[in-house]
């Protein structure tokens, strides 16, 4: 039965977003239930249209009567396709008026036709529930003038002119014909705008509290949220404090250790880079100084060598001067090879 409702409600009503908001709500709640009352409507008159069209020759009204039915069942449904659903709904509603006026107009009226004005209580209660409250009793005080127009324009005194008891028929048809549906029609127009206003109430109520307690749900979620991020936070300037120091007290291997959803996270990873920066910039800088002092020794055995007799290697110091201090060995050693010692004076 779902299934074949939200088939009916996806070839009547328009393609719309989630309903959200409570005037949203409402209606799509008042579209779906047009929509539903307009299908309810269609399997029970589809089987008696054709039997009104054909097979109904001795009733002149049934004819024109299934005609206009079918021209008020599409354009139901076509302006419920558009987004109409209050015309669409008085379409449905026009129904019932129409099914009672052919009988009425073709027919005298008699006590025989006086139950069709009970059918004017459905469109009261269709109106009720299709429409805001207010239309049933709208709608109640229609019926109640359309009644009186058809009673009083039909009903005929000549007809109850049998000598005395004319005035007594007369009363008593004008009773049953006229009183009895107009106040019935008025009492299920009053039922039905209370029952359906304190409905509204009630579900107007009902969506408040769900959004109140969406709403609570939600601010307990961002309070937690926010909880975290602030716990979060607290760890994460603890976790840079502690780099701080120990940069400050020479470490520059210190690296702030905080994961990628971390509320700092963006900080972290900048730090973190300018922190090998420095590193690699104090490791140049130390090597440079080693460099410097290799140098200076360098230079200082080379004046050694050259004021003294006898030719020393000049020591490997393990910097980028090494290969340099290499090729003066050799430089030495070829020199050195190249002047042959002197004999000795005996």
């Amino acid at each position: 039965m779902k299934n074949a409702l939200n088939w009916w409600y996806a070839i009547s009503l328009p393609k719309r977003p989630t309903a959200v908001t409570p005037i949203e709500r409402s209606q799509q709640r008042y579209a779906q239930l047009t929509v539903s009352l307009l299908l309810l409507y269609l399997c029970v008159t589809l089987p008696l249209l054709p039997i009104m069209l054909f097979f109904s020759t001795k009733s002149p009204s049934a004819r024109p009567d299934a005609i206009g039915i079918i021209i008020l069942l599409a354009l139901s449904w076509f302006t419920g396709r558009l987004g109409r659903q209050r015309f669409s709904a008085i379409c449905i509603i026009a129904i019932t008026f129409l099914s009672i006026t052919g009988p009425l107009l073709t027919n005298p009226l008699t006590s025989a036709m006086v139950p069709l004005f009970s059918v004017f209580t459905i469109s009261i209660i269709l109106a009720g529930a299709l429409l805001p409250p207010v239309a049933a009793l709208i709608t109640g005080l229609i019926t109640c003038l359309y009644t009186s127009a058809f009673a009083f324009l039909s009903l005929n005194p000549n007809t109850y002119n049998q000598g005395d008891q004319v005035h007594y028929q007369a009363v008593n048809t004008v009773a049953i014909a006229l009183m009895l549906p107009i106040v019935i029609q008025i009492v299920i127009s009053i039922v039905t705008y209370i029952i359906m206003r304190n409905l509204l109430v009630a579900i107007n109520r009902a969506e408040r509290a769900e959004e109140i307690v969406a709403l609570q749900s939600a601010i307990a979620e961002h309070e937690r949220a926010r909880a975290f991020e602030q716990k979060q936070l607290e760890e994460g300037l603890e976790k840079i404090a502690a780099v701080h120091a120990r940069i400050a007290n020479g470490d520059y291997q210190a690296r702030v250790s905080l994961n990628e959803g971390d509320v700092l996270w963006s900080i972290a990873v900048p730090l973190n880079n300018l922190l090998n920066r420095v590193q690699a910039w104090k490791s140049n800088s130390e090597s440079l100084s080693v460099t410097q002092r290799a140098a200076e020794y360098i230079a200082e055995q080379i004046r050694a060598n050259r004021q003294g007799s006898q030719v020393r290697h000049l020591p490997l110091t393990r910097t980028p001067l090494d290969p340099v201090i290499i090729e003066i060995n050799k430089s030495l050693t070829g020199e050195q090879s190249s002047h042959p010692s002197r004999p000795s004076v005996k």
